[in-house]
């Protein structure tokens, strides 16, 4: 049989090396794709400086609605009085003292500031002024500060002040229930607030209360456990801070 009457082998449609440039190409073009997709889908989302203003100042404004709504909301008493949430009131008031107008302390009798007999100075035991200084620490020390000279405008000095080393019933009151409203220290007008102290005992009081009539420079004479339960069952039916106007503080 010839040559020419042999079957000859199809020749392919592409040739073996335009295949692979062609395979190549598409592997290419697969991986360009996929890394597109995934830098489209991981970038960080930007935003102009006018969305981030606008953000913020709506956050702001929601921050001031949700504040307020706690201070004139959720700080009903069950007598249609108000108190003062203890986790806000500083920050809010502090901010704004306009805020305060929308309080209403329960009335009480009014009480006197004036300081008792002189009686002849006595230190206090070593011990006492150590309780009195660790409670100082977690109740106190950030508004009044390590040199008990405050924050002014915002948090006044307990270093020097009547209040501090005169009546310790005074300062009792302002632990037990807190205290609102304007008052002047050392030149300088405060409208800021005090809110309670939760969580301590007759003893803590009276401590730490001795610890800054004889710290910062105060010379008076210590608290005694007694004399705080004495005020904490006087006053064991106010929820609401005393004012600055009923205690006759000026």
């Amino acid at each position: 049989m010839s040559e020419s009457s042999q079957p000859r082998e199809p020749r392919p449609l592409i040739p073996a090396q335009v295949a692979s440039w062609l395979g190549l190409v598409a592997f290419l073009a697969a991986a360009a794709v996929v890394v597109g997709y995934a830098y489209f889908a991981t970038r960080p989302t930007t935003n102009s400086d006018a969305e981030r203003r606008a953000a913020q100042k709506a956050l702001r404004a929601k921050t001031e609605t949700e504040g307020q709504a706690l201070l004139a909301g959720a700080a009903r008493n069950a007598d249609g009085t108000f108190r003062v949430p203890v986790e806000t009131a500083m920050s809010v008031i502090a901010a704004d003292p306009k805020a305060l107008a929308s309080f209403k302390p329960a009335p009480a009798a009014p009480v006197t500031a004036s300081a008792p007999v002189a009686t002849a100075f006595v230190a206090a035991d070593a011990d006492t002024l150590k309780r009195g200084a660790a409670v100082y620490a977690r109740t106190c020390l950030a508004c009044h500060q390590p040199t008990g000279k405050g924050l002014p405008p915002v948090f006044p000095s307990i270093a020097g002040t009547p209040i501090v080393v005169g009546n310790p019933e005074l300062p009792i009151k302002f632990i037990l229930q807190g205290l609102m409203g304007p008052i002047t220290i050392e030149g300088t007008t405060y409208n800021s607030m005090m809110p309670p102290v939760v969580g301590v005992s007759d003893q803590d009081i009276a401590d730490v209360l001795t610890y800054v009539r004889q710290s910062f420079g105060n010379k008076a004479n210590a608290v005694t456990p007694a004399q705080v339960k004495a005020v904490r069952d006087a006053t064991a039916g106010r929820t609401a801070p005393w004012t600055t106007a009923e205690l006759g503080l000026k």
